[in-house]
C-alpha cells in the first residue's frame, strides 16, 4: 500500500516550565528540546 501526504513539516521547539505563565508573564524554562512536528508529519506519522 502507498500514502502520498502533502502537508507542512517543522521542527517543534519545547520548554519545560513549572506551570503555564499568566498573560504577559515570562518564565523561565529548565530543559529545551527540538522535536519533529507539523501537520503533514503528524498524518504521516497517523497513517
Amino acid at each position: 500500500m502507498d500514502i502520498l501526504v502533502l502537508g507542512s513539516l517543522n521542527m517543534d521547539l519545547v520548554a519545560r516550565v513549572e506551570r503555564l505563565p499568566q498573560p504577559g508573564e515570562t518564565l523561565t524554562g529548565s530543559s529545551f528540546v527540538t522535536v519533529p512536528g507539523g501537520k503533514g508529519a503528524n498524518q504521516a506519522v497517523a497513517a
